[in-house]
């Protein structure tokens, strides 16, 4: 065993140390690279959260009212949430980024497409059915549930 460690002393006094050094410092710059990465990420994600808590607060978690003119309320909204999506469409992993794109797609289509004609038909047509006790078509129609859907979806991608 002593020739062994002798042997391998012999090797490390004669070897240059130059590549030692070198590959410890491309280790560092990794591992200094990768906390960097992690703080951004944690900084888009928060930034994506905090933007959709404010911006959607009488909307989102908790139904406080629906804005009149809601298309213009929405759209309004939809370039300071784009930006936040891009910065954060970095940091999804390739399998799950076709479905964030997606979410994100389907919220826009949402925003664009929505009017105060369709939240109004829908209150009628939810005051006329409750009635009746034919609840599940009406669920999937009413915007409200649509929309709450819709940024649970995309809120789904920045858990942490």
């Amino acid at each position: 065993m002593e020739e062994y460690i002798d042997q391998i002393s012999k090797y490390f006094e004669t070897v240059p140390l130059w590549p030692f050094f070198l590959f410890g410092f491309v280790g560092l710059v990794a591992i200094a690279v990768e906390i960097v990465n992690r703080k951004r990420r944690e900084e888009a994600i928060e930034n994506f959260r905090n933007t959709i808590e404010t911006e959607l607060a009488p909307m989102y978690p908790k139904h406080i009212r629906w804005p009149e003119n809601v298309n213009q309320y929405l759209c309004s909204r939809l370039p300071e949430m784009q930006h936040n999506f891009e910065v954060l469409r970095v940091f999804i992993p390739q399998k799950q980024l076709l479905s964030y794109n997606t979410a994100w797609n389907k919220y826009c289509d949402f925003c664009r497409n929505i009017t105060d004609e369709i939240c109004a038909a829908s209150e009628q047509s939810t005051n006329a059915s409750s009635g009746t006790g034919n609840g599940t078509s009406v669920d999937e129609n009413d915007p409200k549930k649509v929309f709450h859907k819709l940024v649970s979806d995309l809120l789904e991608f920045s858990k942490k």
